[in-house]
Formats: C-alpha cells, sequence, structure tokens
C-alpha cells in the first residue's frame, strides 16, 4: 500500500504495529457508529426512547455486548469513559442543559408573566438546579453531592458566559455580579426548601418565588400561585422518577414537562411535602 509522509518516518517495527492496530479498530468502531446514527436520525415518535415528559420515559435498550474485551470495550475502559465518576460528570452536564433549556421556555413569559429579562431567567435556572438537587437528594449521598456539586459549577459557568452575553466583559464586575447572584440563589434555594418543611408547603413556597422569580412585584400575586403549581406538579413528577432513569447518563431520557398554558397549571398535585422531604 502506499506509504504517507508520516508513516515513511515511523520504524517498520512501529508502522506494523500502527497498521495492525487501525485494522482492529475500524470494523469496531463502524459497528459502534452505526447503531447510534440510526436511532439519532429517526423521526421523534420512531426513537426507542422518550424526549417529552417524565412520565413517558424508558431507557434506551442497552445492546447486549458480544466481547467484553474488544478494542473498542478495551479503549473506553482504559479511558475511563464508563467510569462511575465520568458517567456522574456527563449526567451533571445532562441536568445543567435541562434547566437551562426549560428556564428559556417562552411559557413563562406568555402564561406566567416572568418578565423577560436576565435576572428573571436566572432565578427560573435556579429553581430548576433547585429541583434537581431536592432529586439528587434521594440518591446514595456521595454520587448525588459530587453530581450536585459538577451541576452548580456548570451552571455558574453558563451564568458568567450570560454575563458576558449582557455586555458585561471586565474580570472585576463578573466576579462582584457573580458573587451577588450565588449570595441571592442561596437565599432562594433556603426559602424553597423551607416551604417543603412548612405545614403551609404551597402558601410558603408561592411567597418565596413572588419574592425571587417576580421581586415583589405588584399584581403579581396570582402569577405566583400559578408558577408555585407549576413547581408542585415538576417535584411530584421528578421525586416519582426512579432512580435508574433520573441518574441516566445519556441525554433524552428525561425532560422536565413543558409548562402548562392552561388554568390547570395552578392545580394542586397531593403529595410533594412527603416525597420531597423524605430525602431531606
Amino acid at each position: 500500500p502506499e506509504t504517507s509522509l508520516v508513516e515513511s518516518r515511523m520504524s517498520p517495527s512501529l508502522l506494523h504495529v500502527g497498521r495492525r492496530l487501525s485494522g482492529l479498530l475500524r470494523p469496531a468502531l463502524a459497528s459502534r457508529l452505526a447503531p447510534a446514527s440510526s436511532v439519532l436520525f429517526k423521526a421523534p415518535a420512531q426513537r426507542s426512547f422518550s424526549t417529552t415528559t417524565p412520565s413517558d420515559v424508558t431507557l434506551p435498550a442497552a445492546e447486549p455486548t458480544a466481547n467484553p474485551y474488544s478494542p473498542w470495550n478495551l479503549f473506553l475502559r482504559v479511558s475511563g469513559f464508563n467510569s462511575q465518576e465520568s458517567k456522574d460528570d456527563r449526567l451533571a452536564m445532562i441536568i445543567h442543559m435541562k434547566c437551562n433549556k426549560q428556564a428559556r421556555q417562552p411559557e413563562f413569559c406568555a402564561a406566567y408573566g416572568v418578565a423577560p429579562t436576565y435576572h428573571a431567567t436566572f432565578q427560573l435556572a435556579g429553581l430548576h438546579v433547585w429541583m434537581s438537587h431536592v432529586r439528587l437528594r434521594l440518591e446514595d449521598p456521595q454520587r448525588g453531592n459530587h453530581v450536585a456539586s459538577e451541576l452548580f459549577e456548570h451552571w455558574w459557568h453558563q451564568t458568567m458566559v450570560d454575563m458576558k452575553e449582557e455586555g458585561v466583559h471586565d474580570f472585576l464586575q463578573i466576579s462582584s455580579h457573580l458573587k451577588e447572584l450565588q449570595n441571592g440563589f442561596r437565599g432562594s434555594a433556603k426559602a424553597y426548601d423551607d416551604a417543603l418543611k412548612d405545614d403551609d408547603t404551597i402558601g410558603v413556597l408561592r411567597a418565596a418565588l413572588f419574592r425571587n422569580v417576580y421581586f415583589s412585584e405588584e399584581g403579581k400575586q396570582a402569577e405566583a400561585v400559578k408558577l408555585s403549581g407549576y413547581v408542585e406538579q415538576q417535584l411530584v413528577q421528578l421525586m416519582s422518577m426512579k432512580s435508574e432513569l433520573f441518574m441516566s447518563p445519556e441525554p433524552g431520557v428525561w425532560a422536565f414537562a413543558r409548562p402548562a398554558l392552561s388554568s390547570d397549571a395552578g392545580a394542586a398535585q397531593p403529595g410533594l411535602k412527603g416525597k420531597a422531604n423524605a430525602g431531606a
């Protein structure tokens, strides 16, 4: 076969090893990529997993591994791609992406009266990060804490990116604003946690949302009631989700439910307080 410039400078023994390894990996890579492409490019209704709501989720069917010692599987094992820590790092990124995407749903402005501003969007993203953290408390503490820590890191990085898009480029300004936002989020999260422990969970949660998401704007009390119903619905679905679904490092396994446009968004959901406090 024709020899490339790089190959001409390699020793004969090293060149033989490289060609041999390439011949082994090529069919393994092709066999791994073909099933993935056949799933990703199907229509949504034909996929083997749901990308809509948590009530309609199933895990992708696991492909049987004929040879765990194949070059591909050996490469994944040596690289650490399939280690638990690596899977949890990917999971944290996926949860962050879900929270960030959900906070930007247009229904929050159109039907829930949330202002289309940077700070309001930040509060919505923080609300979904908090709900995810509440769900993580049901998992093994070591795994749950690791995923939560990585989730916060991704979120704060995204916050800095959003600041730059808003025109804030000075490092000292970014650091000052970031510290202010972090302190504000801690206060919001504590208020939401206190609501779960209170006898009047919905009332306390409604007041916390009115302060943090609507910034106590006069006339937004009715919208806060509706948003509290949305939060309640999401928490019930998250707390009812099986661990293998919520903790899957694969994208598309579950999603936040789309914000409702109807008046049913504020309807009460039973059992919220007991489920959420089970992991506190």
